[in-house]
């Protein structure tokens, strides 16, 4: 069975496939976005699958690594904060910010820089 598409249709079907596996995916989706290069607001209930701290302050853009970050939950940044092992506990427990996500965000921030700068010590 031959299967003939014009340009257009094909490339429907294949950012189809992509649209779904993104959807399905959350760690694709990251790294697709990542390679588009723009700034992403992460929200609902796959955010905390799909953000990665490090990669958005690879980008060197406070402003925009807070708005990224903002809206999440004191939960979910701690969560964050200890996956990719951005401060100590000491220091999650030290924040004192009303509220306390910006303060959070503000040590995400700077454990994601540090990670950077070890990595590029290497």
């Amino acid at each position: 069975m031959e299967n003939k598409l014009n340009p257009a249709e094909a490339l429907e079907r294949l950012f189809e496939v992509i649209r779904q596996e993104a959807a399905s995916n959350p760690t694709f989706a990251r790294r697709m976005l990542d390679a588009s290069g723009v700034t992403v607001m992460f929200s609902g209930p796959d955010a905390m699958k799909a953000a990665d701290p490090i990669i958005v302050a690879a980008r060197g853009d406070y402003a925009n690594f807070r708005e990224s970050f903002v809206g999440f939950s004191e939960k979910d940044l701690k969560a964050i904060i200890k996956g990719f092992a951005l401060a100590t506990d000491e220091q999650v427990k030290g924040v004192k910010t009303k509220p306390k996500q910006s303060g959070l965000v503000d040590l995400m921030w700077d454990g994601a820089k540090r990670k950077l700068e070890e990595r590029r010590a290497r």
